[in-house]
């Protein structure tokens, strides 16, 4: 079985990223991993690019692609998905720069079990702090809240963030490829949604990643970070998950009352505010 895994970067130096340090060193540890089963693509959306010599890693097969423009994840995801498709690899590990790679994640991943063929996506627990994240149930807008799936094949519609999913590359050839009307937020939460739009399903492992999610606090956000999160949700239930559409027109209302009691930065209130007067009458 062979894999093809892409780790995007951000204003990141490549060496001293936790992903790729704790993936490298447990793939380096693992004598029964032959190196020709993993291509690692290193997508760079950083303003500059840096000197990095793939040599020094001779136990993976490694490729540096700088791209300035930074058009975000899905540019990126599908970048590797082409090489991935050249290569013949059956799955496609998907990495941010912040998420610390487990030794028992590469053992479950490289050695995968059996898993029917509507199977299309092999997920981790993910954690922040101490709070659980990932993968959640999508039937409802405070996910967070609710009860959490359990290890095992998910019938029922879930969702997971991209960092640690494992994607079967046949299903992204079926519905071709990442959608880049999400460059970067809600990519995940529309990738979820295809998967049981199609009648596929989800294999959660019984093992836990840390991943350093800083939009979980509108305080430690930009402006420019939080307009790219409001234009992502709005399109992802105005155009999909549109049985939601209503409550979630309700949710931007209680959250901006409470971003203009707790969030410092009013101008993240007012954009709020505006887009729900955009709302108004839809």
């Amino acid at each position: 079985m062979k894999f093809t895994a892409v780790i995007v970067f951000y204003k990141q130096k490549i060496e001293t990223s936790k992903t790729f340090r704790s993936f490298i060193n447990f793939i380096a540890s693992k004598q029964d991993i032959e190196s020709p089963i993993i291509e690692l693509i290193l997508y760079d959306n950083s303003p500059e690019s840096q000197h990095f010599d793939p040599a020094k890693y001779s136990q993976v097969s490694i490729h540096y692609v700088h791209d300035k423009r930074n058009l975000g994840i899905a540019t990126a995801y599908n970048y590797a998905l082409q090489k991935a498709k050249k290569c013949n690899s059956e799955w496609l590990i998907l990495f941010d720069h912040d998420t610390e790679v487990t030794e028992e994640y590469v053992d479950q991943i490289f050695h995968l079990p059996k898993v029917d063929s509507k199977v299309v996506a092999i997920v981790p627990q993910i954690t922040t702090g101490n709070q659980w994240v990932s993968p959640v149930y999508s039937s409802s807008l405070r996910p967070l809240s609710g009860q959490q799936p359990s290890p095992g094949v998910q019938s029922v519609p879930v969702m997971a963030i991209n960092s640690g999913a494992v994607i079967r590359v046949a299903f992204l050839k079926e519905i071709g490829g990442f959608n880049e009307e999400f460059p970067l937020d809600y990519l995940d939460h529309w990738l979820f949604y295809e998967i049981y739009a199609k009648n596929y399903k989800t294999f959660v492992l019984d093992i836990y990643l840390h991943h350093d999610l800083s939009v979980m606090d509108y305080n430690s956000i930009s402006l420019t970070r939080y307009k790219s999160i409001l234009h992502s949700e709005f399109t992802f239930y105005k155009k999909y998950k549109r049985e939601l559409f209503s409550e979630y027109r309700k949710q931007l209302f209680k959250r901006l009352l409470k971003q203009i009691i707790t969030v410092k930065n009013k101008k993240i209130a007012l954009y709020t505010l505006r887009m729900l007067l955009s709302l108004k009458g839809g």
